[in-house]
């Protein structure tokens, strides 16, 4: 899609805007690069607010996050590297609604840095382990009150999966026949998707603050491309278990195949990868993690990736309303990935439990050795 210049010129950035090109391939928001003739390049974002509903709330979670995490780096040299920063509008607003009704909202742009799509070594995992590790840490001191819940029950896994089987039974674009494999797959799981918000309601496991969507191409990683300094995409920030944060980054740091690969003996998980985010999360971890938090690891890793698929599968069902999709069946294609490294994930459950628990050890004692390449 075409930006009016416009839109750009309502946040204060440096001086006149010469041109905008689109940025990523993001499933939700769209976004863009703005150039300005005086000044470095800025980040727009058109928020959804079909999947927010309160772009407002997103901001005010968005301004209270990047504020606490610039006061945490303050004292680097390449401070400005390890934080988003908002770029309000000239009224001092932190969105700008255009006459559509449509938000936008502007960053300044961290450049020049790199991204990547899919993990490569043991000690790359490691870094990424970590740094989503510090990330919860940075913020486990972060001032009342509570932070949004931008998306309510964005990972309640039992309300989920109730959805789904409420959609198909609906079936409202005639799409259940299609799925029907699918669906019996996650209802059998039924019995397993209580056991993290039970842990919750019994008090065992604390409320935190987590990101929510720990992807690898949510990290900015120095110019060399080696260490990750900055975490991206701050919009599903809000209350959490650490739970929802690990095990995604399992699924997506791991999986030996495309979120959305057709061929489906292709998808596994790599267990370096595992060991080195393993390692990573949980040395960054042993400041704020509580035992049983630990514990649970390794089943999350099954569990974010079984949600994950009943959420592509669901908006199959509801006709693509929430992921961007290149063909009508996409939906239902990410959905029978999710579902084989649900299947791969589960065989190994106990092989991962014990790595998580044994690095666990190691590293309260101090005995971890690094991670190579």
């Amino acid at each position: 899609m075409e930006v009016d210049h416009q839109i750009a010129q309502h946040f204060d950035g440096p001086g006149q805007v010469t041109r905008i090109n689109p940025l990523g391939r993001g499933h939700i928001n769209d976004t863009f690069v703005v150039h300005f003739a005086d000044g470095p390049d800025h980040v727009l974002q058109r928020i959804n607010h079909f999947v927010f509903p309160r772009p407002e709330w997103v901001m005010d979670n968005i301004v209270r996050v990047t504020q606490h995490l610039q006061s945490k780096v303050a004292h680097l040299p390449d401070c400005q590297k390890r934080s988003l920063r908002v770029i309000p509008t000239r009224q001092g607003r932190t969105v700008h609604v255009d006459d559509k009704g449509h938000y936008w909202r502007m960053y300044s742009r961290l450049h020049p840095m790199q991204s990547y799509e899919q993990l490569q070594t043991p000690r790359q995992a490691y870094f990424v382990g970590r740094s989503f590790g510090e990330f919860q840490a940075q913020l486990a001191d972060l001032p009342h009150p509570r932070l949004h819940e931008t998306i309510v029950d964005f990972h309640h896994t039992p309300r989920r999966l109730s959805r789904l089987l409420h959609v198909a039974q609906a079936d409202p674009q005639r799409r259940r026949s299609s799925a029907q494999r699918e669906i019996d797959f996650a209802r059998k799981r039924e019995h397993r998707v209580e056991m993290l918000v039970d842990c919750q309601r019994r008090g065992e496991l604390p409320e935190r603050i987590t990101h929510n969507d720990t992807k690898l191409n949510n990290l900015m990683f120095d110019e060399a491309g080696n260490e990750p300094l900055c975490v991206l995409d701050l919009d599903t920030v809000m209350p959490g278990l650490v739970h929802y944060d690990f095990g995604d980054m399992i699924r997506t740091g791991c999986a030996t195949a495309a979120e959305d690969e057709e061929e489906l003996e292709l998808v596994d998980f790599d267990r370096n990868l595992f060991a080195g985010i393993c390692q990573g999360y949980l040395e960054a971890g042993r400041t704020f993690l509580t035992p049983l938090e630990v514990e649970h690891l390794a089943f999350s890793a099954i569990l974010m990736t079984l949600e994950v698929g009943i959420r592509f599968l669901t908006d199959y069902l509801e006709g693509d309303l929430y992921f961007k999709v290149h063909h009508p069946e996409h939906n239902l294609q990410r959905a029978r990935s999710q579902f084989e490294l649900v299947r791969k994930l589960e065989a190994a459950e106990t092989e991962l439990h014990d790595l998580v628990m044994e690095t666990w050890s190691r590293s309260l004692s101090g005995e971890m050795e690094r991670v190579g390449t």
